[in-house]
């Protein structure tokens, strides 16, 4: 029978929050770690706060140490192997995990770890030494080992270790390491959980006489301009309304309303280094754009590259991501018949 205990019962003090409460992408952290056992494991075992269906709870201990015999302590008599797992390690693959359980199986244990890749420093007795880095091994969970050698080596351990494969070495000499995964990371600190969010905008200004069109703050010639409260760079709109989308605010009508004489003949621009502003006080920078300028006239492929390096600049992120194109309707509808121009436009924002 396989095991699994899930140890989240820590106080998140560096980051601030329970981090197992973080929600990512519709579950919270403790739920994706779970749902990395459902379907390997025989039982789960949730050691600390927990209303997640289909799992056993018990109380966590004032150490991780504790916490771990807690769960060991509250898994089946028939247990064969038993998984020990970070509930703030979300994103271990459903791959790793049967992989460990199989090694384990054939080997008696298997501990997932990473080489390492920065230099490091060791502090001893107030001077630094460099250590060796091809001589160590970064230790992840989940760690496998077979039931009864481990709750042995829990029992008639004599202090408290960091982690069960420092406790087995000790007991047993030796432990079976398995190559991890570079994506398994442990949330510490808020930073560990890159937060990403997604807007979408869409502008559609009519021609009237004049003489050039505004886009992306570029002046492109043409016969004709495009009508509006403000310059009526519908690029530039569709990007605002991409960029507050993503970053939780309400839209530019709402933010710059045609009904205020304020915004009569307003740089679009401006508008868009102020939802930019408006997304950095939500907590949030602009990552990257797309966005696809639809009419039939004038032609804007040798302006895209300019508008991308005048943009860059406002959304405050390289001419690189900012991607922009330009098609047709192939002469149908109303932006075919050359009535207009529209724009469709996405952001990636990421939380600072």
């Amino acid at each position: 029978m396989k095991s699994a205990v899930i140890v989240a019962s820590g106080l998140s003090s560096r980051y601030g929050s329970d981090k197992l409460k973080i929600n990512i992408l519709g579950k919270t952290v403790l739920e994706r770690s779970v749902d990395a056992f459902r379907g390997i494991a025989d039982e789960i075992i949730v050691v600390g706060e927990c209303d997640i269906q289909g799992v056993k709870t018990v109380k966590g201990g004032s150490t991780r140490f504790q916490s771990v015999v807690n769960g060991l302590n509250a898994v089946s008599d028939n247990c064969d192997t038993v998984a020990v797992h970070d509930g703030a390690r979300p994103f271990v693959s459903r791959r790793l995990v049967c992989e460990l359980f199989d090694e384990c199986e054939r080997h008696g244990s298997a501990v997932p770890c990473l080489s390492v890749t920065d230099t490091v420093w060791q502090k001893c007795d107030g001077k630094l030494l460099k250590a060796d880095r091809d001589t160590l091994l970064r230790v992840q969970t989940p760690q496998v080992f077979g039931y009864a050698k481990l709750k042995n080596a829990f029992d008639n351990a004599k202090y408290d270790y960091p982690d069960e494969s420092s406790l087995f070495v000790d007991a047993y000499g030796d432990v079976r390491f398995v190559d991890g995964e570079r994506g398994n990371i442990k949330i510490t600190y808020p930073e560990d959980i890159a937060d990403f969010r997604i807007g979408a905008g869409f502008d559609v200004h009519a021609f009237t006489s004049g003489y050039g069109v505004l886009l992306g703050g570029v002046k492109v010639p043409f016969t004709q301009k495009l009508a509006g409260h403000s310059d009526a760079d519908v690029l530039c709109h569709a990007l605002c309304d991409a960029v507050l989308s993503a970053s939780g605010n309400k839209d530019i009508g709402w933010q710059f309303p045609d009904t205020d004489p304020k915004y009569k003949g307003a740089n679009s621009m401006e508008l868009l280094k102020q939802c930019v502003d408006k997304a950095k006080s939500n907590g949030y920078s602009v990552v990257n754009v797309s966005a696809v300028v639809i009419c039939q006239q004038p032609k804007l492929a040798p302006y895209l590259d300019e508008m991308s390096a005048s943009l860059a600049k406002v959304l405050q992120t390289d001419a690189s991501c900012v991607n922009l194109s330009a098609t047709t309707t192939e002469r149908l509808g109303a932006l075919g018949n050359g009535d207009g121009i529209a724009c469709q436009a996405q952001a990636l924002l990421r939380r600072i």
